[in-house]
């Protein structure tokens, strides 16, 4: 007689296998690992994009901010004790080219549209972490790397597809020692500061997951999500009024810090009267390599008259000052900047009579009310 348990069994499909992981190449043994996972709003393309964009220096939260202060103390106080001071941090940190480079890390391997492992090799059990020199290592190097008294992470970030138009992102980070006594030591550092290393992985994800659905639907409103009704009452008149100011120059600092999504600036232009600085909170557009300044409330915004009166000669800050020239664009070459800015900045959708799903075609009888600026970098001149 059939045993009808077996029958099952022998009926089950085989288990499906997963795709093989670009992390398991460099290290597919390890100590300890920790997996984080967020579902962002977004596509792969546009997730990939944000990741690839992610600037380190931008990974906030007040677990973050005390867990990397309390690190930092012991460093801190040595070299203050010995003579030294800090090095100022970077004003960015990138995972893919551009600003200060990571210490002790290499870049291991990369899926383009898919997946990015870095790896790095230290003592991270010391008080002051001592960094192993990766220069000249290769990928290779590191996964055959055995010299007693280290240890290697590797950091892994990949991207699935999540439904048809939301992506899952995992960042995995993995970590082996090289001998019994490097395992030891780092097993004591592991109990304490596991919490806080899942803190600052999910608040990676967060900023990843953020940067990516601005690219989809734009930042979040300056005015806080409020009806179109209200929104349009903030800037009746063509100006803004009461609360609008209040929120502006608060915006004006967190744009000008680089603390919010790269596309979110700070215009500083000199008032054309008064001859004082001006800070005004400003969306960037992105169309075809280019970026661009859009005026929501028309030709007569007091911003777009000061900065024809400065000769287009302005400054715009995101963590960085960058001197820019903006070069007025023709009304017959706006709308395909203006459908893109609506996709880019939510408050401003309350101001511009056409949806922003609607054919380009359609906001050609806006262009010429709403001043289109090309932004042009200044050349840089020795002094």
């Amino acid at each position: 007689m059939t045993d009808p348990v077996l029958a099952a069994d022998d009926r089950r499909e085989p288990a499906l296998a997963g795709e093989d992981l670009l992390i398991d190449r460099f290290l597919p043994r390890f100590d300890v690992t920790l997996i984080e996972h967020v579902v962002a709003g977004a596509d792969i393309a546009e997730t990939w994009r944000a990741l690839h964009e992610l600037d380190l220096m931008r990974v906030h939260s007040p677990l973050t901010d005390a867990a990397m202060f309390v690190r930092n103390v012991p460093t801190v106080l040595a070299r203050r004790l010995g003579g030294t001071r800090p090095a100022a941090p970077p004003a960015e940190l990138k995972l893919f080219g551009g600003g200060a480079a990571l210490p002790g890390w290499l870049p291991l391997g990369e899926t383009p549209g898919r997946e990015v492992v870095l790896g790095a090799v230290g003592r991270f059990w010391q008080p002051d972490i001592e960094w192993y020199d990766v220069q000249g290592m290769t990928p290779e190097d590191f996964a055959g790397f055995t010299e007693p008294g280290w240890g290697r992470i590797a950091a892994g970030l990949s991207l699935r597809p999540y439904g048809p138009s939301r992506t899952l992102i995992t960042y995995e980070a993995r970590t082996a020692t090289t001998d019994p006594a490097s395992a030891r030591r780092f097993a004591r550092y592991w109990w304490l500061v596991r919490p806080f290393v899942r803190t600052v992985m999910q608040a990676t994800l967060r900023t990843i997951r953020q940067d990516a659905e601005s690219l989809v639907d734009g930042p979040p409103a300056a005015a806080g999500g409020l009806p179109a009704r209200w929104t349009r009452r903030l800037y009746r008149g063509g100006r803004p009024h009461g609360l609008a100011r209040v929120l502006n120059r608060g915006a004006a600092l967190g744009y000008a810090a680089g603390v919010w999504p790269h596309r979110l600036v700070t215009l500083e232009v000199p008032g054309r009267r008064t001859g004082r600085l001006v800070r005004v909170p400003l969306v960037v557009a992105d169309l075809e390599g280019d970026r661009y300044l859009v005026a929501m409330l028309g030709a007569r915004t007091q911003w777009v008259r000061n900065v024809r009166a400065a000769d287009s000669h302005v400054v715009l800050r995101h963590g960085r000052r960058e001197a820019v020239r903006l070069e007025e664009v023709a009304a017959e070459q706006r709308p395909p900047v203006l459908r893109r800015y609506l996709a880019c900045a939510p408050g401003a959708r309350a101001h511009l009579p056409v949806d922003r799903h609607a054919p380009v075609e359609d906001f050609a009888r806006i262009a010429p009310d709403i001043p289109v600026f090309r932004i042009v970098a200044e050349p840089v001149t020795d002094d």
